[in-house]
C-alpha cells in the first residue's frame, strides 16, 4: 500500500507551544510532578506520553500542595476560573493558545461596548466554555445558522464570533442568518489559520488517494470535523494510533491518504503511516 501525507498534518503551533511549554517544567521539575489544568490537549496518546514525564491532569487543582506547578490547558479557560486558581498557592503557567487567547480578548471587547456575543461552536467545548466567560452573561452560544432564528431578541447591538475549529463554511453559513435577522451585526472570522490549513490540505489530499485515515483522537473537535469533511468525498475512518488501524478497512485500497487533527503529535501520523504501508 502507498500512503499520501497531508502537508499540514501533526502539531498547530498553539499545541506545540503547550506541550513544549508542560516539557520544559517537567525537565526542570527534577522528578516532581506537574499538574495541567484538565487534559492540555485532546489526544489520548500524547496525554499518556506527558503523563510518563511526569506532567498529569488534575481535575480538583485545590488539593494540589502549595508551590505546584499547575499549566493551563490550550483550549483556554473562562476569567472566573482563573480567579479562582489564582487564590491557589500554586505556580501558574499559561499555555492558552494565543489564537485562542485573541478570540477571548474579542469576546470580553465587544462585551464591555454594550454588545450581545454569539459564539458559534460546541457548548461543551473547553474553548467555547472559556469564550463565554469573558462574553459574559450577555450572550449565547449557537452550533450553526437553524438556531438564529429561534434566539430571543437581545435588545443589543450583535456580535458573532466562532470557535476556532469551526469549519468556514459553517461560519460563513451563519454570518449570513445572523445578518438577515440583524442587519448591523459585527461579524468577526475567528476560525484559526491550522484549521483552514488542514480543510485545504483535505481537498489537495483526496484528489491523490482512495480513501483516508484521519489520525486524531475521538475527543478532538478539530479530528472530527477533519474526518467529518472527507467522509464527504472518500471512504474515512478515524485512527487514534497503529494499534486501532481496522485493517480490513484499509487493505482494499491502493493508495490512502493521511490527515491528522491539530492536536496529533508528528509521530503519531509516522507511526500510522508506517503500518499501513506495511498491509497487504
Amino acid at each position: 500500500m502507498r500512503t499520501v501525507v497531508a502537508e499540514h498534518a501533526g502539531f498547530c503551533g498553539g499545541v506545540r507551544r503547550a506541550v513544549a511549554m508542560a516539557e520544559s517544567l517537567a525537565a526542570a521539575a527534577n522528578g516532581c510532578p506537574v499538574f495541567t489544568d484538565g487534559p492540555l490537549i485532546h489526544n489520548a496518546g500524547e496525554t499518556a506520553r506527558l503523563a510518563a514525564l511526569g506532567v498529569r491532569p488534575c481535575e480538583n487543582p485545590a488539593m494540589l500542595p502549595a508551590g505546584a506547578h499547575l499549566v493551563l490547558r490550550a483550549h483556554g479557560i473562562p476569567p472566573s476560573r482563573q480567579e479562582f486558581l489564582s487564590t491557589l498557592s500554586l505556580t501558574l503557567h499559561d499555555a492558552t493558545c494565543p489564537f485562542v487567547r485573541s478570540v477571548q480578548e474579542r469576546c470580553r471587547a465587544e462585551a464591555l461596548e454594550g454588545r450581545f456575543v454569539l459564539i458559534l461552536g460546541d457548548a461543551d467545548h473547553a474553548e467555547v466554555v472559556g469564550l463565554s466567560g469573558y462574553a459574559g452573561p450577555r450572550s449565547s452560544v449557537i452550533s450553526g445558522p437553524r438556531e438564529v432564528r429561534g434566539l430571543t431578541e437581545p435588545g443589543a447591538p450583535v456580535s458573532l464570533v466562532s470557535q476556532t475549529t469551526q469549519s468556514p463554511e459553517r461560519l460563513s453559513e451563519t454570518a449570513a442568518a445572523v445578518r438577515a435577522r440583524w442587519p448591523d451585526a459585527r461579524v468577526f472570522d475567528t476560525v484559526c489559520p491550522a484549521t483552514r490549513d488542514r480543510r485545504r490540505g483535505m481537498d489537495e489530499l483526496t484528489g491523490k488517494c482512495e480513501a483516508v485515515a484521519v489520525v486524531g483522537s475521538s475527543g478532538s473537535a478539530n479530528a472530527m470535523r477533519l474526518l467529518a469533511l472527507a467522509r464527504e468525498r472518500l471512504p474515512a475512518a478515524l485512527v487514534e494510533s497503529p494499534d486501532t488501524i481496522d485493517e480490513d478497512f484499509f487493505r482494499h485500497f491502493s493508495v490512502v491518504g493521511i490527515a491528522a487533527g491539530a492536536s496529533t503529535p508528528d509521530s503519531a501520523v509516522t507511526a500510522v503511516r508506517e503500518r499501513l504501508e506495511a498491509l497487504t
